[in-house]
Order: structure tokens, then C-alpha cells, then sequence
């Protein structure tokens, strides 16, 4: 009995090596009591279609999953949605699967044009999917999360649109809710952030997806 129950230690501890292989925290965590964390986002959202997307450049050194350009296929842009005090909302969170692992991107957010023109793009939108490009409140704090990608892997969908034109909450806007799809697989990853150099070299790099790319 003393020998089998040693294989069998054996081969739980082999089991955990090979998960090590992907898994295993690297480093901890300090508070900052001079640069704390400040909650919220920037009122503006920038989106533009999943099929737009062209080059994705990362970090050569660590992290090299830190993104440090994106840009769009030509003659593509993406677009801004303005809000005003929490408006715009969003988060994600860790989805264990079966055999993997996974996360929800979740972007809400209320756009307050009502005419046939934005009736006609929300409803393109609710037939494709989108990625996300959201900046976080105080800069030093977020140090090289400052801005977030939200959909980057699998794209967000429309998972609720109404608009209640007497709802004094949202003023009559469409409320959107976009996120990852349930039935499509999760994202790989949670949003990746985007940074390159320093704050004012990165907001004017994500300011170019606002413009036809050439």
C-alpha cells in the first residue's frame, strides 16, 4: 500500500508540474499610498469592427503581451461614443470552462444620438462584433494600464439595446450592452493594455484609429 500510494503522489505531483507549465504567479502586489488606484473611466468610448482590425504589435521586452500599436485595414476607422458621469461602464471577469479558462468583456454604455442615421449604425452594429478601446481614470496610478482593449480576441456583440424615451435615468438614450458571446468561446485573455513610450505617445497613437487609415 506504502508503494502504490507513493506512484500515486508521484503522478499527482507530475500532473501539477505539467499545469505549472502554463499557470504559477510571478510577482505580488503593493498599495500605493501616493499614486493610489482612482475608480472609473474616461466618458468616451472608441469602437470599431473585429473585421477591421489589420496589426496588433506587442512589447519586445516584458510584458510582451503589453500592446503597443493597433491599426486598422485601409481606408477603416473607428469611432467615438461621448457620455457624460457613469455612462459608460465597463468590466470583465475570470469564466472557468471544462477544459479551460476564459473571460467576459462587458462594455455598457448609452448613446444619446436618436436620429435614423444612429438608428441605422446600432443596428449594423447588432450584426457584427466590435472591439473596445476604454481609458481608465487617473493616469499614474493605472502606470501602463492607462488604456484597456476589451474584445480584441473574439470580438463584442450586442447582448441588450433598448431605448425608453421617458426614462429619466438615461434621458431617453440607447442603452448597449455589449459582451463576449456565450456561445462563440470566451476571451483568451482579460483586456490587454495598451501602451507605448508614455501617456501622450500612447493617447495619440489610439486617436489615430479615429482616422481612415490610408
Amino acid at each position: 500500500m506504502k508503494k502504490i500510494s507513493k506512484i500515486l503522489i508521484e503522478s499527482i505531483r507530475g500532473l501539477g508540474a505539467f499545469a505549472s507549465a502554463c499557470g504559477g504567479i510571478t510577482i505580488g502586489a503593493d498599495y500605493d499610498c501616493l499614486q493610489p488606484l482612482v475608480p472609473g473611466v474616461k466618458q468616451r468610448l472608441i469602437l470599431f469592427n473585429l473585421d477591421d482590425l489589420d496589426v496588433v504589435a506587442y512589447s519586445a521586452v516584458p510584458p510582451t503581451s503589453l500592446i503597443e500599436l493597433i491599426s486598422l485595414v485601409s481606408t477603416k476607422q473607428g469611432f467615438a461614443y461621448e457620455g457624460i458621469k457613469r455612462s459608460l461602464n465597463p468590466q470583465y471577469a475570470f469564466i472557468p470552462q471544462t477544459v479551460s479558462v476564459g473571460y467576459d468583456h462587458q462594455v455598457d454604455f448609452l448613446v444619446f444620438d436618436v436620429s435614423q442615421e444612429q438608428k441605422d449604425n446600432l443596428e449594423a452594429m447588432g450584426l457584427g462584433k466590435v472591439v473596445a478601446v476604454v481609458e481608465n481614470n487617473n493616469s499614474p496610478g493605472n502606470a501602463n494600464s492607462v488604456f484597456e482593449v476589451y474584445g480584441l480576441g473574439v470580438g463584442l456583440e450586442i447582448i441588450t439595446m433598448t431605448r425608453i424615451p421617458g426614462d429619466l435615468e438615461t434621458t431617453g438614450a440607447f442603452a448597449i450592452s455589449l459582451k463576449t458571446s456565450d456561445n462563440e468561446g470566451k476571451e483568451p485573455k482579460m483586456p490587454q493594455s495598451w501602451f507605448d513610450t508614455d501617456y501622450a505617445t500612447t493617447k495619440a497613437a489610439v486617436e489615430t484609429l479615429l482616422v481612415p487609415a490610408p
